[in-house]
């Protein structure tokens, strides 16, 4: 006769799950880099940010940062298109000054973490690049596209961001993206010149059906004419490190540098500050007597 003897066996209680960490605040992320001393800039922020107000770039740094402004579609459009047009074609459709090579497509880069001299700190460059142009023979360069005429001031302002993706190239933090030397930077500018009509579309032999409002448009197709007029901006490696060293002070100085006059959010933050001190004390009694 087999017995059979049955084990009874407790079940274990489940561990309890632990609770998620909640996802640090832009604030305490600022304040993390600012211990490390370890400074994550946006290469695009070294341009009109840093000259439109000094106080709202101190604070897009310390961790309030000013709303963005929502980019014009028109120009997102045309940026698209300029890039799309482009990529795959030859360096010297852009320029005859230019070695030859071929346009590739932009990618995103991060570099290392890069001591800036004169100070205790450093900087690690994050963004996107429009393109790259992969020269022949040895060397890439890094560009912008602009729907603008050409300018000085135009080269000097973007030359900040344009050095920043150098850097990310140069000096990337995973060495397998690595692209060097960075030797030629400048923008490609498409200043509008005048509108020419396109000769018009063969029709169908059956046209389709259209909406009432596609049917109110014109048939003519007209274009805006440009050209691509390529900006050099020279590489001065010792006079950006110097600018970067501006950039460390005024975002780790301790106290808000003087806003720009000029800057609309200011003047918002300013007219608004005493409405929000007005309403805030009442709202706050009233949530606490709630409770009670």
């Amino acid at each position: 006769m087999t017995t059979l003897t049955t084990h009874t066996c407790s079940a274990k209680a489940a561990p309890a799950p632990s609770a998620k960490r909640p996802r640090p605040s832009v604030f305490e992320r600022r304040q993390a880099d600012l211990a490390e001393r370890v400074l994550k800039l946006s290469p695009s922020s070294l341009t009109f940010l840093y000259d439109e107000c000094k106080a709202c770039f101190w604070h897009h740094y310390n961790g309030r940062p000013r709303p963005s402004t929502a980019f014009p579609k028109v120009f997102g459009a045309l940026d698209n298109a300029q890039k799309e047009f482009f990529v795959g074609r030859s360096v010297k459709e852009v320029s005859r000054s230019l070695p030859a090579g071929v346009i590739e497509r932009g990618r995103r880069v991060k570099s290392e973490a890069i001591a800036v001299d004169g100070t205790d700190y450093r900087v690690q460059f994050s963004g996107d690049t429009d393109t790259i142009l992969r020269f022949s023979r040895a060397g890439v360069g890094v560009c912008d596209f602009k729907t603008s005429a050409p300018s000085d001031e135009a080269a000097a302002l973007y030359g900040r961001q344009l050095h920043a993706y150098a850097f990310a190239l140069e000096r990337p933090a995973n060495e397998v993206s690595r692209l060097a030397p960075v030797s030629r930077m400048g923008l490609i500018c498409f200043p509008p010149l005048d509108m020419v009509e396109l000769p018009a579309a063969k029709p169908t032999a059956k046209p389709a059906r259209r909406s009432r409002a596609a049917s109110s448009r014109s048939r003519a197709n007209y274009a805006y004419r440009t050209e691509a007029v390529w900006v050099e901006v020279e590489r001065d490696d010792d006079a950006y490190m110097r600018f970067l060293a501006d950039v460390v002070r005024l975002i780790t100085r301790k106290t808000m540098p003087q806003s720009s006059p000029n800057c609309g959010w200011c003047r918002w933050t300013r007219m608004t500050a005493p409405l929000l001190e007005q309403t805030s004390a009442p709202l706050f009694e009233h949530s606490t007597a709630a409770v009670a």
